[in-house]
């Protein structure tokens, strides 16, 4: 799972996240569970469980979950399973944030999971970079608008590290605390990469929410996702 944090400030807009890809051949319940709780923290002991449990994997770091859209910041965290093909993104801008939740189902996840499969991918709770990556027609459902904040997608070692950080900061998040955060869940567990990438955006709009419903909707048109309004 990765680790995504998202700054919308009132004058910037700032996000970061790991670049680290996981891909175990074989499912391996225990082994994620240990990995995704924060339980192994380096590499090599990553490796040594992996193999006291016969478990079979592969790391790449070489993963972007951050892009940039125009001037608009977008940041994504992806699941695939047999039965779910679900993305989690946000995208940012000075002033406000829109989160949404990608799920696809039925036939085009059962085509995006044999893709899977076929590349020997066991992709829950991690996600290759070649093999889970198959666009999908699916569901783009409006998860929350956000104003001037800090969001944080991971799982709940690397949100909760990240959280003790926020509070510690005694709020204040910036480009630097970012930095900070993400090289430390580096060093604390093996779920997320110590190589990160952080963008940074000034450019305000006169109407930001608008500015990223129309993101939203371009990337629909384009990826096939019928937009819902959140429930």
């Amino acid at each position: 799972m990765s680790l995504v944090i998202a700054l919308a400030a009132s004058r910037e807009a700032v996000i970061g996240a790991d670049r680290r890809a996981i891909a175990f051949f074989g499912p391996c319940p225990e082994l994620e569970e240990e990995l995704y709780s924060g339980k192994i923290e380096s590499d090599t002991k990553l490796a040594a469980r992996a193999k006291e449990l016969g478990a079979s994997l592969q790391i790449s770091d070489g993963r972007e979950k951050v892009w940039r859209r125009g001037n608009l910041l977008v940041g994504e965290v992806t699941e695939i399973s047999a039965e779910l093909f679900r993305r989690r993104r946000i995208y940012i801008a000075p002033g406000a944030s829109l989160q949404v939740d990608i799920t696809s189902s039925d036939a085009a996840v059962a085509d995006a999971y044999a893709n899977a499969n076929a590349a020997g991918y066991s992709c829950k709770g991690a996600s290759s970079e070649e093999a889970c990556n198959e666009e999908a027609n699916g569901e783009a459902r409006i998860r929350a608008w956000g104003g001037v904040g800090c969001t944080v997608f991971g799982n709940r070692f690397t949100q909760k590290l990240a959280y003790e950080e926020v509070s510690r900061a005694g709020g204040r998040v910036n480009e630097a605390l970012i930095k900070s955060i993400l090289a430390k869940a580096g060093e604390k567990t093996a779920s997320v990469s110590r190589e990160y990438t952080v963008l940074q955006s000034i450019a305000k709009r006169t109407d930001v929410r608008a500015a990223l419903l129309q993101a939203l909707e371009e990337d629909c048109k384009e990826f096939g996702w019928r937009l819902c309004a959140p429930q």
